[in-house]
């Protein structure tokens, strides 16, 4: 193999990430001929190497009164999961969703090398030491077009999709986005890797990340309240614009709601991330040994049908639970599947074998759109005499 790199004398640092190669760096190319020719003597150069910190400034402690939602954010965090919030403007949605890669595990050494990789490629590695360790947090505007997104450029560059890789993608106000840019998604959410083809290049990116996205629960943003003066159909028709295939994909849809005044007076604490973040290592701990005969498989999230039947077993109570769930929603089969990773994330928190009454009962509770919009249909539909 390759024993040593000759390089420019700016690229140094970033290459010396990469053990077991000989970089040399030079800053003409006269130095060059000399040094392949033995005239120089190469000098070492000393690196001042300072690894990013893995640490977030952003704390779930400064966060009060969400105690149900940041229970749900532990469930995405340790399973994979995607989020979405829907909430009235203020309500702290933004809020928790920056605080979300302060309770993702840190990344390992090969994780930490693909980010700055991509980010090198993207020519966003300056400013940034060594090493990135701290998990990527993506947030484009809602203008963002679909290559910015998903990738593209002359040089097929990579996009915020894979920008996020193994961190969170966060898409404020999702309605606001078009929707051919936000349908966009569905593929690299499913193979978790885009494709990037130009007329000159075309170039594969990795893009594991976590979606986690807000939006205001109708188009006046105050739906459930005396505010609101949008009719049903307004309301399912601005939330039509996210489309079902990507809704699929969202495991997790809470509500969130307003805190109240009282509250915020009080003042005090949240739970701190680091106490979020050991639960959440726990869990995922449990899922590296689950998975680890499977390659492609790290989280609860990415298991397939057949390792949701080997690994999702059920308690008596939770199974009855899930029977009288289905005989009143009429759950169709992939939300049975995913209520089913959600509880076995929810177990795996707890360090349960199998699947308990409470854990079918909290993931049965994880997607408040479906039953929202479900409702106003009804209330909607009107019986012709």
């Amino acid at each position: 193999g390759i024993e040593e790199v000759i390089l420019p004398l700016d690229n140094v640092e970033e290459a010396s990430l990469v053990k077991g190669i000989r970089i040399r760096g030079f800053d003409k190319l006269s130095e060059v001929v000399e040094y392949l020719e033995g005239v120089r003597e190469y000098q070492e150069i000393p690196l001042m190497i300072d690894h990013e910190s893995a640490d977030s400034s952003y704390d779930f402690s400064d966060v009060q009164g969400q105690a149900a939602l940041i229970e749900y954010c532990v469930v995405a965090a340790a399973g994979g999961h995607n989020l979405l919030m829907v909430g009235q403007p203020g309500c702290g949605k933004s809020m928790i969703a920056k605080r979300l890669p302060s309770i993702l595990p840190q990344m390992n050494e090969a994780e930490a090398l693909e980010v700055t990789k991509i980010f090198s490629v993207a020519g966003l590695i300056k400013g940034r030491g060594g090493l990135i360790r701290r998990r990527p947090f993506r947030a484009p505007h809602h203008n963002a077009s679909t290559n910015a997104l998903i990738g593209g450029g002359m040089r097929a560059s990579p996009g915020e999709v894979s920008l996020a890789h193994n961190g969170v993608l966060f898409l404020d106000e999702i309605t606001e986005f078009e929707k051919r840019t936000l349908d966009s998604l569905r593929q690299p959410l499913e193979d978790r890797e885009v494709t990037v083809s130009r007329v000159k290049y075309t170039n594969r990116y990795p893009c594991a990340f976590i979606l986690v996205a807000a939006m205001n629960p109708c188009a006046c943003g105050y739906f459930g309240s005396d505010k609101c003066q949008c009719s049903d159909y307004e309301v399912l028709k601005y939330r039509q614009k996210v489309s079902g295939p990507l809704l699929d994909r969202i495991d997790i849809q809470k509500q969130v709601n307003p805190i109240h005044i009282k509250t915020l007076a009080a003042g005090g604490q949240g739970t701190p991330s680091e106490v979020l973040r050991a639960r959440v290592n726990a869990a995922r701990k449990i899922q590296e040994a689950r998975f680890a005969g499977h390659d492609q498989i790290h989280c609860n999230a990415q298991m397939t049908h057949g390792l949701i039947r080997q690994h999702c077993r059920l308690e008596q109570g939770a199974q009855r639970l899930m029977e009288e769930a289905y005989g009143y929603f009429k759950y169709s089969a992939r939300s049975f599947y995913k209520f089913l990773k959600i509880a076995r994330t929810m177990a795996d928190l707890d360090g349960a074998d199998k699947i308990r009454r409470r854990d079918m009962g909290a993931a049965l509770m994880s997607r408040d759109l479906e039953k929202d919009q479900a409702l106003i249909g009804m209330r909607s539909w009107q019986p012709q005499g």
